[in-house]
């Protein structure tokens, strides 16, 4: 099973990714994976939920998984076919001259979440605006 090593992965990908970004926690995190990659959603899902647990910014976090499909070209006439199941043959001209063209990605899509709050710190009473002419304070 590989999906453990995937998550870990994941993971490290989405805390750099929240670094930059500056989110403070995450909502959301959509995962394109390929066909190709045979993984099961289920058991990616599993190892996520045990992994995130030991980073605070995804400890609420959700994970989405889109997978794509197996998708191949033809050398000859150009037709791109979304394959429903294993063909080495362009349904289109019957050429075996194909390429796999979909269904090996595996990148983060998106991710949703918090961007943190810039803590505004005031050191002395000069920095707070004078209280406004009638009103009381």
């Amino acid at each position: 099973m590989h999906e453990g090593a995937i998550a870990a992965a994941l993971i490290q990908n989405i805390l750099e990714v929240q670094e930059q970004e500056k989110f403070g926690s995450l909502k959301t995190v959509t995962v394109l994976i390929g066909r190709m990659h045979h993984v099961v959603p289920e058991v990616l899902q599993n190892h996520f939920k045990l992994l995130k647990k030991e980073f605070p910014p995804l400890a609420k976090a959700k994970l989405i998984i889109e997978i794509a499909p197996v998708a191949v070209t033809c050398r000859v006439c150009s037709q791109v076919t979304v394959l429903e199941q294993a063909a080495f043959a362009c349904p289109a001209c019957t050429s075996t001259d194909i390429e796999i063209s979909g269904g090996r990605e595996m990148h983060l899509k998106d991710l949703t979440g918090v961007r943190q709050k810039k803590k505004m710190k005031l050191n002395s009473k000069s920095q707070i605006p004078p209280p406004l002419e009638g009103c009381r304070t």
